[in-house]
């Protein structure tokens, strides 16, 4: 056996190779072939990446891996750094405009595709040093990121000869996909723990085997009789829900069931205060989700903060919680695997009401069920509504083929976005080599006939040109305004209303907050319910003057005109101190997802202000870095001297403002015992130490007594 395969196996506590991965070494893994393995969830890819890894490395190489979500980057670091410590490992998931030069001191780094994006177009030298690049979850090129996907890997194609390790979930057309990349495929439907597939209807299991097993239980719907049953065995079981409000439904609906088979009560009691105090503030979510995990159960998706996911994920993992009601992003999302899988629903919603889901997606679900390891075997089951739907089910999803995957390359804000940067980084300096290179992509491999692609790029160029991020002629060279946009990752189409923002500003709180809710990158806007429409434009024609917008004009045919205005008013709530709880009442936004808009609000005003300062207009770019900084916080603009502070927050900010301190010195200069009955004296120690300030043994006495006697109010305890 090779030495690399050894050592990776021995790390992993592992005496053999399986069969996929077996399968991959005799393609040539070693070799430095390029190979694309699709194989179930569970099916041992991860091993198979780290062999090339550590083969790179040891060649004297870089590795490099790429996945989608920030979650799974993040848990593959670890993993990886916690098995190989005598490695240099790093992570790279933020700051889209850096080159991360830092990266060359490192053998393996880790990062999401994007950033990746981003590193290429900064030119990063250290990527020349890349020998193995991985990418994760590859299917995803057939998703809204896969343009981004599809034009990192043709220009590893065209410009770099570092093997490729692409890992993919079970799709038909693999060989298409290994074709394209010039890989060898691996293909296997093999998995450690065998699979059990099946529908569940009146409180029984039909299974394709042709098994049936009817739940053990009392209880009379087919949710709570299948959970019973599952906890009874002494087992886990993830339960998807097509919502996040179902989600939240489910765990709440299981609470008394599922705490009747918990057993590490104190643990649950402190998971329960972790996740409650996730945020500065508790929200309602935070106390629902608190309540829930003191249970056993938790929710779980995209409307949780990190720190929230992390620790469901974490609890889970260790048995402490025993179901978690999720939306399909954890299938994708994270290593969570679980005995049971109950799959809720197979419709989502979509744009024309509700949809069946892909069967890949299904599939996808159903892949977390069996832990190896533990189990041996897993069951992924589907809820049957009627009868009609038994053998619907069965036929659609557990004997379903799941779908091919196709580029999304040929869609005209991803090319737009795409051929900007090639151009500013002089991948493709003339318009046949921007021809040439579309040529080497998936969707060319897939579709042969270029024309449409390149009677879109020939009318993007000719855009760019126009709006002045490419100078004309036949030689294709950003101007400096083009490759700045490029750098900040950010849709030539936003920068164009930026660029015309800047050259006629109207200044004040409304248009600056209206411009960054009307960026593509601020999609999806939030939903709109019919009930909601006239108030929203009454607010509407309030704030048309400000921003100079003529709403009875026949050229105005903006039809998410109102989305946009809800957004708007969620970041003017947020910078205004609205509490996070006000805004999940007035908006039905939850935290994770007030959280990712401001994160991209923050972004889109440093966009502007680099875009401003090129412009040499001094004072949109004074105006930008104070919304970027009052977005980060979510403060009005009195309160940013004291945000700035470490360990102080909006809400503290707020009560030392209101009590008078309204500088820096103003607090250095403070009674410490006024500050400790206002923050509290751990935090007021802190912060006097912060501002240099020393205290001697009797303000410390004063500040404990201070802060014990305002703590016997419930206000000052939540703080």
């Amino acid at each position: 056996m090779d030495d690399v395969v050894s050592f990776v196996l021995q790390r992993n506590g592992f005496d053999s190779l399986n069969p996929v991965q077996e399968s991959a070494v005799s393609a040539g893994l070693l070799d430095g072939k390029s190979i694309v393995v699709s194989s179930p969830t569970a099916s041992g890819k991860t091993l198979i990446a780290e062999i090339a890894m550590v083969s790179a490395v040891r060649r004297g190489k870089k590795a490099l891996y790429v996945s989608p979500l920030r979650a799974l980057t993040s848990e593959h670091y670890r993993e990886f750094k916690e098995k190989y410590p005598e490695m240099r490992v790093a992570i790279s998931t933020g700051d889209f405009d850096s080159a991360d030069t830092w990266a060359k001191d490192y053998d393996v780094i880790f990062t999401v595709y994007e950033k990746l994006d981003s590193l290429l177009r900064y030119g990063a030298p250290w990527i020349s040093d890349v020998g193995v690049l991985v990418v994760d979850e590859v299917h995803e090129i057939d998703s809204d990121r896969g343009p981004t996907i599809e034009v990192l890997l043709t220009r590893f194609l065209a410009f770099h000869s570092a093997q490729i390790v692409a890992l993919s979930a079970t799709i038909p057309n693999a060989a298409e996909l290994a074709s394209w990349l010039g890989a060898e495929l691996v293909q296997f439907d093999w998995r450690p723990v065998d699979l059990r597939e099946g529908v569940l209807y009146q409180k029984a299991v039909l299974f394709a085997d042709g098994g049936t097993t009817d739940l053990q239980s009392d209880l009379s719907d087919d949710l709570s009789a299948f959970v019973e049953d599952t906890l009874r065995r002494g087992k886990q079981v993830l339960i998807f829900a097509n919502t996040r409000k179902n989600a939240e439904s489910i765990a709440r609906r299981l609470r008394r069931l599922v705490a009747r088979y918990a057993t590490r009560k104190g643990r649950l009691r402190q998971l329960s205060e972790k996740v409650l105090h996730a945020l500065e503030s508790p929200t309602a979510q935070c106390k629902e989700l608190a309540e829930d995990v003191r249970h056993g159960v938790a929710f779980h998706h995209a409307g949780l903060v990190s720190a929230q996911r992390e620790a469901v994920e974490n609890a889970f993992r260790r048995g402490d919680l025993l179901v978690i009601a999720a939306t399909p992003t954890l299938a994708a999302g994270v290593n969570l695997p679980a005995y049971r899988v109950l799959i809720h629903s197979v419709k989502r919603y979509g744009g024309r009401g509700y949809e069946d889901i892909l069967v890949r997606e299904y599939k996808q679900m159903a892949g977390r069920a069996g832990r190896p390891k533990y189990d041996d075997h897993g069951e992924a089951v589907i809820l049957a509504r009627d009868v009609a739907q038994v053998d619907q089910i069965m036929r659609q999803y557990i004997f379903g083929v799941p779908e091919n995957i196709y580029s999304r390359l040929g869609v005209e804000p991803a090319l737009r976005f795409h051929t900007l940067s090639l151009i500013a980084t002089r991948v493709t300096p003339s318009r046949d080599a921007l021809h040439a290179f579309f040529a080497r992509s998936f969707y060319a491999h897939q579709y042969g006939d270029l024309s449409a692609v390149e009677a879109k790029l020939d009318a993007i160029l000719s855009w760019l040109v126009k709006n002045g991020f490419v100078f004309p002629g036949e030689d294709l060279r950003p101007t400096d305004l083009g490759r700045r946009v490029a750098q900040l990752y950010i849709d030539p189409y936003t920068a164009k209303e930026f660029v015309d923002f800047v050259q006629q500003p109207r200044f004040g709180e409304t248009p600056f907050l209206f411009l960054i809710a009307n960026t593509q990158e601020m999609r999806p806007y939030p939903s709109v319910p019919r009930s909601q429409e006239a108030a929203l434009w009454q607010i509407a024609e309030e704030i048309a003057p400000e921003l100079g917008v003529d709403l009875y004009s026949y050229e105005f045919d903006d039809y998410l005109f109102l989305n946009k205005l809800k957004l708007f008013l969620i970041l003017r709530d947020w910078v205004n101190e609205v509490t996070e709880d006000q805004i999940l009442e007035r908006y039905d936004v939850s935290p994770g997802i007030l959280r990712a808009y401001v994160t991209n609000a923050e972004w889109l005003f440093y966009a502007l202000e680099e875009i401003a300062k090129l412009m040499d207009a001094k004072r949109v770019v004074k105006y930008a870095k104070i919304f970027q900084e009052r977005v980060h916080y979510g403060v009005r603009e009195e309160l940013l001297p004291l945000v700035r502070l470490k360990g102080i927050g909006r809400v503290r900010a707020r009560k030392l403002f209101n009590a008078g301190f309204h500088s820096v010195h103003d607090i250095a200069s403070a009674d410490p015992r006024v500050l400790a009955e206002l923050i509290g004296p751990k935090v007021a120690q802190g912060l006097l130490r912060q501002l240099g300030r020393k205290l001697s043994d009797s303000e410390v006495s004063s500040m404990r007594t201070a802060g014990v006697r305002d703590q016997t109010t419930l206000d000052a305890f939540m703080e």
